[in-house]
């Protein structure tokens, strides 16, 4: 399954002021989930986190594909702007600033790299998303980790954790592919809706 390079290449349509309120909602929805969930840990090597953060960088790759790279950096930033707050409530202060931080880095990193992949290796449509999103997710792990938990944990129980983490996040990365592919790539009619 491979896109085109007309497809792949094809000039970005501007987000509406619709489609940017429901990617921010749904962006702020995921990051002040995740803040929360990363309180509880599954087992040793896991938290509930990191099982809805990957959504983010899904839906960061989804828009990525549709829309131009300003627009999905704007939707970034105001999505953080947005969860800024109510993660302070919802988590501890040093979770909350970490999650936030590393949300800020590694999303604007994907987004880059996902245009970077898109634009030197149009036809191979699953490497932008996976590639992007691995290589993003390690950087949000290093940063999230780092801050909210050393110190306040034995440095073996963080690294557990992110070696846990970032290996979950990994292959979210690849099983996200066939979403992408879906919503990104094959439903352009449905997406469209939101473009007007």
């Amino acid at each position: 399954m491979q896109t085109t390079m007309t497809e792949a290449t094809a000039p970005h349509k501007t987000m509406s002021k619709a489609a940017v309120c429901v990617s921010v909602f749904f962006f702020t929805g995921l990051i002040i989930a995740s803040n929360y969930f990363v309180q509880f840990p599954i087992n040793s090597f896991l938290t509930l986190g990191a099982i809805t953060y990957p959504f983010t960088f899904l839906l960061s790759d989804i828009i990525s594909e549709r829309y131009s790279k300003q627009d999905a950096l704007k939707v970034v930033k105001i999505g953080i702007v947005c969860a800024f707050i109510p993660s302070f409530f919802l988590a501890e202060p040093q979770i909350a600033m970490a999650s936030v931080l590393a949300f800020f880095v590694s999303q604007q990193a994907d987004i880059h790299i996902f245009y970077w992949i898109k634009s030197h290796f149009s036809k191979i449509w699953w490497l932008r998303s996976a590639g992007s999103t691995a290589f993003s997710q390690f950087i949000d792990t290093m940063i999230f980790f780092h801050i909210a938990f050393l110190g306040v944990m034995p440095w073996q129980s963080v690294l557990m954790l992110m070696i846990g983490d970032y290996s979950l996040k990994l292959i979210f990365a690849f099983l996200n592919t066939p979403w992408f592919y879906l919503f990104g790539i094959k439903m352009q009619k449905f997406l469209g809706v939101l473009r007007y």
